[in-house]
């Protein structure tokens, strides 16, 4: 072999070490990217994770935690606003939100027979307010109604909240968009015949906030996970048509 094949061929080998050594350290450098992206990304998941578990902490929060010496509103009976005579035989439990449509198209289709049950005596009305449906567009709209609502009983009684109750319901605005606005509330209030002035300051200060909070927990805890829900005699109503509502009431012994 002459001298200058000898040389080229060490080149040549000299050539492929160099490319294997670089070719090595290429997939050593892909691993430990790979690794980097990997813990990356469980880092990534275990902060999202937290910040998820966080926010349904704040949010059940918000919804349940009360303040020990929150006000209750007057003419209340464990978070119940009781319309009606006291010794009607039959009762019956509605659990609502301001906001909901459907509570809605329920007192519309229904409300007059209620109001006629309620007049003759035979039925007990316990309302359950709610407010799950509050959104940044409406500005919180189902607390602020419900308490609004708070503040109209305890300073003028059950037949004003009734009437406010039914003003809320007729002029609901429309769910997604804004709610009514303090001022509005407070215009409704008057209309049910309650005093501007003892309602006004309650109203926009959201003076029930807590108590609020705290009856929508309860019904919650009661195993309402819809409205409307509406009880007679303490059983579900599935039927929620006049008809139904009477048949139901006579079913538990109203005449």
């Amino acid at each position: 072999m002459s001298t200058d094949t000898h040389r080229g061929s060490k080149r040549a080998a000299a050539r492929r070490r160099i490319e294997d050594k670089r070719a090595a350290e290429e997939v050593a450098r892909s691993r430990a990217a790979r690794r980097r992206r990997n813990l990356l990304g469980g880092v990534a998941a275990a902060v999202v994770l937290v910040l998820a578990v966080v926010t349904v902490f704040l949010v059940q929060s918000s919804r349940t935690a009360t303040t020990a010496n929150a006000p209750v509103p007057a003419n209340t009976t464990n978070g119940m606003i009781v319309v009606g005579n006291a010794g009607a035989p039959v009762t019956m439990d509605l659990y609502e939100d301001f906001q909901c449509p459907n509570c809605k198209a329920f007192e519309a289709q229904s409300g007059s027979t209620m109001a006629q049950l309620v007049a003759a005596g035979t039925v007990q009305l316990h309302y359950h307010g709610m407010a799950f449906l509050d959104t940044q567009a409406n500005g919180g709209y189902s607390t602020r109604a419900l308490n609004a609502a708070a503040v109209v009983v305890a300073t003028a009684g059950p037949d004003a909240f009734q009437k406010f109750h039914d003003l809320l319901y007729a002029n609901q605005p429309p769910e997604g968009g804004s709610g009514l606005t303090d001022s509005q509330l407070i215009a409704y209030a008057v209309q049910a015949g309650a005093n501007r002035t003892a309602v006004s300051n309650p109203i926009s200060d959201l003076r029930y906030g807590d108590w609020v909070k705290k009856v929508t927990s309860q019904a919650s805890q009661a195993g309402v996970t819809g409205t409307p829900t509406v009880l007679v005699a303490g059983k579900a109503l599935t039927d929620l048509s006049p008809a139904g509502v009477t048949a139901a009431v006579q079913a538990a012994g109203g005449h």
